[in-house]
């Protein structure tokens, strides 16, 4: 969603103002007025978004506002990496991708020009929302809404997985054996566990198997999370098993809550369908959904995860409840050389958005050829103890290790001296693993140099 972009932008950049100040002399208070537009366009886009399929002229006024939003986010960025060179200081704390588009041209005032240049686009796009029609929402930055509505954004099941994932082999086996069972009873399977073990994972899994696929006339997901909005859960349910045209998705949106319920109702007995829940956290909350998926007499099934075993045997005391466990040291290495090692390619090993959900611990040791190791945003959710060793050409640790807030145990073992001292308090990439509690933060090694 282009709100979710923009929002994101919007946050990026008031860390560069709150972070960054020193790369930003001579544009800061452009930068802040950018900031402000961006956030006002973001009021406009939750509905816009939502309004894309009524005219081609919306939809492109949506395109145009992602674009902008790169567009600010790039001259911004540059700029301040270019400040940042004439310095002769290392811009760790900046996203790379910008750095080879920059430029000896570069001053305060060309790109001051550029910053109003994109203002007055966005001001122009603005008034294209509200001419016709487009609601504007109140945003709260920062805010519970806002990061629920990027999180349901980034847990969408899509028709494929971004990669494959290992180490789910007999979870998955167990629960689609459960799930294609067509006699009476028994219609709910729930997946169970503490946060980052992969439930979320392992159920995209089963929802794209190619034999649930065959087995259900339709299939449904919705993201539940903390902050369960009932109403717009029943309607994204309903409107994903019946694919309505326009003209009946509106006349689904007037319907009463007793209504969208018998509709419901009514689908899950004529069809075989396959409704997934992620996330419920609390019994009030099935309690709050339950009325709109009966279990007696019906072909469909449900399958929920849940971080909570209570709201499993809650909803269904012959449910059929999957317990996820950690992996172990021996299955995580193997589940690190499945994934990270066979998809390293030269001097360059990347670990992708969701592809560890269960690893614990990790050892990377003399992979001498590494120089560039990259992390993707919840890569390892789960990570709580981390070890590189005598890996001698690896010049950073990565800057995604700040979002794995389990890593409780960081060892570096006969490193060169300056991977160690950019670790160090003070240093360039002391900020990527300041979370990690001081007392396991070591650098236990007999010789840093490279000799």
């Amino acid at each position: 969603m282009a709100e979710s972009l923009v929002s994101g932008v919007a946050e990026r950049l008031g860390n560069l103002l709150t972070q960054e100040a020193n790369f930003l002399s001579g544009v800061s208070t452009q930068v802040e007025l950018l900031q402000t537009e961006l956030k006002q366009m973001q009021g406009l886009l939750k509905d816009a978004d939502a309004r894309q399929d009524e005219s081609e002229a919306v939809r492109q006024w949506v395109a145009d506002a992602r674009e902008l939003a790169y567009d600010a986010e790039d001259v911004i960025t540059t700029y301040a990496l270019k400040v940042g060179s004439r310095k002769g200081v290392g811009m760790q704390k900046v996203v790379k991708r910008w750095a080879c588009i920059l430029s000896e041209g570069t001053t305060a005032y060309n790109v001051g020009s550029e910053i109003e240049n994109i203002k007055m686009k966005i001001t122009n796009l603005k008034t294209n929302f509200r001419d016709y029609g487009i609601k504007e929402s109140i945003i709260q930055g920062g805010g519970s809404s806002s990061s629920n509505e990027r999180e349901r954004e980034r847990r969408q099941t899509f028709s494929h997985l971004e990669h494959d994932v290992v180490g789910f082999d007999d979870d998955l086996n167990k629960l689609v054996e459960f799930l294609l069972r067509d006699e009476e009873g028994n219609r709910v399977a729930s997946i169970c566990g503490m946060g980052g073990l992969g439930k979320t994972t392992l159920a995209k899994m089963v929802y794209n198997y190619h034999k649930i696929k065959q087995h259900f006339d339709c299939r449904t997901w919705s993201y539940i999370s903390k902050q369960c909005q009932r109403r717009r859960i029943w309607e994204e349910i309903l409107i994903k098993l019946l694919s309505p045209t326009k003209e009946e998705r509106d006349g689904i949106q007037k319907l009463t809550d007793a209504e969208i319920v018998e509709k419901l109702g009514e689908v899950q007995l004529q069809k075989k369908c396959l409704v997934i829940l992620d996330d419920i956290w609390d019994i009030e909350t099935w309690n709050s959904l339950r009325a709109a998926f009966p279990l007696k007499n019906i072909r469909s099934k449900i399958l929920l995860t849940s971080r909570n075993k209570e709201v499993s045997l809650h909803v269904d005391t012959e449910a059929f409840l999957h317990e996820l466990q950690c992996l172990n040291k021996p299955r995580s290495w193997e589940l690190l050389e499945k994934i990270a090692i066979s998809r390293r390619k030269g001097e360059d090993m990347v670990c992708s958005e969701g592809g560890f959900p269960l690893l614990q611990y990790l050892l990377l040791d003399n992979l001498y050829s590494l120089e560039e190791w990259r992390v993707q945003e919840g890569a390892m959710p789960s990570l709580c103890h981390l070890i590189i060793d005598s890996c001698y050409n690896l010049k950073t640790i990565p800057d995604g290790l700040r979002f794995v807030t389990t890593l409780r145990e960081l060892e570096i073992n006969d490193m060169p001296k300056s991977f160690k001292d950019r670790l160090d308090k003070g240093g360039p990439d002391f900020y990527k693993v300041q979370h990690v509690p001081p007392l396991y933060l070591n650098a236990v090694t007999s010789d840093w140099s490279l000799g």
